[in-house]
């Protein structure tokens, strides 16, 4: 049955594809049985209105399959990128700290004072311990918490990394597998939250925007606590929706979840309130920050359904009780552990300084949510945690996010707007707020990934605009967004590496001779992060002694280990960003490495010099292979 609209739009376009006749004689032409003529050229054209309006809803329907097509085949790309990728790089700074406290041997690893220790005595510290039964498992499990009162950051990424390890090893990609398969549950939880808000294609789309968003599948990758926050608040926000009925794919003839009848009863209902629950202290358990999530729901309840604003006050309450026995115990004490947390974070100057320096942060960290990724950490400065090409983009992504905002007000698509804002804005301009009057830097602290749980919420407002704003243009605007965004990924991982300690490896089995012929390798820095990198990554067959000590002490402590034993070889790996105890001025930078220099070519030949960078500045080294002579 054709309607009268489609008749209109069907006549419509049965004159634009008669428009290019030449003869102006409609002569014959008739509404009965919805048929229109046109003479032209002495021949008649009959158009079948019916036809036309077939034909454009097959269009319609063959278009909507396309795009439902290419937004899953984006879902699988993001994930096959994942399992390419998940071993491809090195272990980063903090990944390394997170391989120690998981393996339970935090509280073993204890560096020699200015001496050279054997390769062999820290190797076992990344891996979990040899025990002998149940007892043994359970000591280092309980060492594992303690040693988390001397980090800033909730233990349960740990504990599940730890059991992980004792399943799959310590390897890169063993490792990160777990981080991994959350972030792929993650975009599942995605589809059917955004399903519930935007309707089917719009649950869609969100989930091909998480899946290949640069930010988010870079930390997909990342042994650190950040990517899981993102599961953790799609599934305590979808469970919530289940509870209040919110399904926009069911209730588009209804005005109210009650008239479809759709509240969940019984045990369905017990279930999702424990999936309403359980994620949000698995969220506090994970990183503190995620508290920002329960303002966010907090706000939506009270938007959606403040009827039975107690009922589901009560599930936030229960997921923050059950938060609390590690809060009076654990997080109380690391406060007082790690203040100089707090003072990192801190901020001093004037006002209009202070002030700048916020907008500076919340910039960069929306070019890194919406388009940069982790692209961010090599720009210039390398030095420097504002990047000013990053903080540029990030200005016109917020120009982006209010033309969302503006698009979806001019489609009055209001209720989606708030209800998507509330989960993604409102988090964010909270926590800037909370800078401000704080002046603190949380929001641009390690390029936006302290403030993570906002992302998802971010990425719904960008998807929100795509399915409810842009009409006839949907399709396009979306697999642009989603084709800039697989070229960023590409440009990060494929044309950015981080394999420099590899390299100090390879080098390292180079010429390495005989067994009586001992290697030094001598570092710059005593930040951990660094010498548990070459701890992991060195030949343990070879075991070569490592001398770490600060810059400013390490020619006079190198000089002593030289005076007491003949190594044949040594490896001088100049961390250009020792991070600990680091030279004020460059000169003085200059000064101690030729004082280095100076020592280890009085008694060695320099057989290979070379620059190793990574994909930050805390990858960046300089090696130098000297070799005794014959």
């Amino acid at each position: 049955m054709v309607t009268r609209k489609e008749m209109t739009a069907g006549i419509a376009s049965a004159g634009n594809l008669l428009a290019d006749c030449p003869d102006t004689d409609w002569g014959e032409q008739s509404l009965s049985g919805h048929r229109y003529g046109r003479r032209c050229g002495g021949m008649l054209w009959l158009v079948a209105i019916e036809d036309v309006v077939v034909m454009k809803r097959w269009s319609h329907k063959l278009a909507n399959r396309l795009m439902t097509w290419f937004l899953w085949g984006s879902v699988a790309l993001g994930i096959i990128l994942r399992f390419l990728w998940v071993g491809k790089r090195e272990f980063w700074y903090d990944e390394v700290l997170s391989l120690l406290f998981s393996a339970g041997q935090r509280g073993a690893y204890k560096l020699p004072k200015d001496v050279p220790f054997a390769l062999a005595d820290f190797s076992g510290l990344l891996r979990i311990p040899p025990e002998n039964g149940l007892v043994d498992a359970l000591k280092t499990v309980k060492a594992l918490i303690l040693s988390c009162l001397s980090e800033p950051h909730p233990p349960l990424l740990y504990l599940s990394e730890h059991g992980w390890m004792r399943v799959f090893g310590n390897g890169e990609g063993a490792t990160r597998s777990l981080v991994m398969l959350m972030s792929i549950a993650t975009l599942g939880a995605a589809y059917y939250l955004g399903q519930r808000l935007l309707g089917e294609r719009g649950g869609l789309i969100f989930t091909a925007l998480l899946a290949l968003n640069p930010f988010f599948l870079s930390h997909s990758l990342n042994l650190r606590m950040y990517s899981p926050l993102a599961l953790w608040a799609c599934l305590s926000g979808l469970c919530l929706l289940a509870l209040m009925g919110v399904n926009k794919s069911k209730t588009a003839a209804f005005e109210t979840a009650g008239e479809a009848n759709i509240r969940p009863q019984g045990w369905r209902a017990w279930l999702l309130r424990a999936g309403v629950v359980l994620p949000l202290t698995a969220g506090l358990m994970t990183q503190y920050l995620f508290g920002y999530w329960f303002f966010a729901l907090s706000a939506f309840v009270l938007f959606v359904d403040r009827k039975r604003w107690f009922q589901h006050g009560l599930l936030l309450g229960g997921g923050a009780l059950l938060f609390m026995p590690w809060f009076l115990w654990g997080t109380l004490r690391q406060v007082s552990n790690r203040k100089d947390v707090l003072e990192r974070l801190s901020q001093e100057g004037s006002l209009l300084t202070l002030m700048m320096q916020h907008g500076r942060d919340l910039a960069q960290t929306m070019a890194n949510y919406l388009l940069l990724g982790h692209l961010t950490t090599g720009m210039l400065p390398v030095a420097e945690p504002i990047k000013p090409t990053a903080v540029a983009v990030g200005c016109g992504a917020i120009a982006f996010v209010v033309m969302c905002v503006v698009g979806l007000i001019r489609r009055r698509q209001y209720w989606v707007l708030i209800s998507c804002g509330l989960l993604g804005l409102f988090p964010l301009l909270l926590a800037l707020g909370v800078d401000v009057v704080t002046n603190n830097n949380t929001l641009g602290f390690g390029w936006g990934r302290a403030t993570f749980v906002v992302l998802p919420g971010m990425v719904l407002l960008v998807a929100a605009w795509l399915e409810k704003a842009t009409g006839r243009w949907r399709e396009g605007l979306t697999a642009g967004i989603l084709a800039v965004y697989l070229a960023v990924n590409l440009v990060d991982f494929e044309g950015r590496d981080r394999q420099m300690f590899h390299s100090v490896n390879a080098a390292l089995l180079a010429n390495q001779g005989s067994a009586d012929q001992p290697t030094l390798v001598a570092m710059n820095s005593k930040a951990w992060g660094h010498v548990n990198r070459l701890i992991y990554y060195l030949d343990e067959g070879v075991n070569p002694e490592i001398l770490v000590s600060d810059p400013a002490d390490l020619e006079t402590v190198l000089a002593s280990a030289l005076e007491q034993k003949d190594y044949a070889r040594v490896l001088w790996l100049r961390a250009n960003y020792p991070l600990w105890n680091t030279p004020e001025t460059e000169a003085e930078v200059v000064a101690l490495a030729a004082k280095t220099d100076a020592l280890l070519q009085g008694r060695y030949e320099m057989t290979e010099a070379r620059s190793l960078e990574g994909t930050m500045n805390l990858d960046s080294f300089e090696l130098q292979v000297y070799q005794r002579e014959a």
